[in-house]
């Protein structure tokens, strides 16, 4: 840069006051932003915006157990994990969601994959191998908020060996705008 140049006078219309370092308060950010930003880490951290909870059931010596979130923002990503226990050996393992459950939910993945699908008795029901007694089978459901829910969904998880009905817990997720 040459002295010319640093002589040079501002263009047309910019004044020294536009140009001039801000000193005092004015300098510096709002601590508004801050402010704001804590509130919104301290309600997530409190379960406001959104926490999971676990649902159970038992009955007949087979236990149930669905993890999931309570409390979700339309348009988030959640997992869903259904835990199944029985005493007994279950010849045929099939798991029902009611469709109120899944209404405006895209299902994304499905681990393990089932046998068999179907839609029975407003009901998506899902089939899978034999489950010896005293051991766990996990299913996991990974899912995402269709924008269009307001308010929420309502339903149940059934766990069934063939057509025969074990045990049934309701669930309930709470959709956020």
């Amino acid at each position: 840069m040459s002295d010319r140049d640093a002589a040079s006078p501002p263009p047309q219309g910019i004044e020294e006051e536009h140009w001039r370092p801000v000193a005092g308060w004015r300098r510096h950010a709002s601590p508004l932003s801050l402010v704001v930003f804590g509130v919104v880490v301290a309600l997530g951290l409190a379960g406001f915006l959104g926490h999971e909870r676990d649902w159970t059931a038992s009955e007949a010596g087979t236990r149930l157990s669905v993890h999931a979130p309570e409390v979700i923002r339309s348009g988030e990503f959640f997992e869903i994990r259904i835990n199944v226990e029985s005493d007994e050996q279950l010849d045929e393992l099939v798991i029902g969601l009611s469709q109120g459950l899944w209404e405006d939910i895209t299902v994304n993945t499905l681990v393990p994959a089932a046998s068999e699908e179907s839609s029975e008795d407003g009901e998506f029901r899902f089939t899978f191998a034999e489950l010896a007694a005293g051991t766990q089978f996990l299913l996991k459901v990974d899912a995402q908020i269709n924008p269009d829910i307001v308010g929420g969904n309502d339903g149940s998880v059934t766990v069934y060996d063939g057509d025969e009905e074990l045990t049934s817990v309701a669930v309930s997720l709470t959709v956020l705008p």
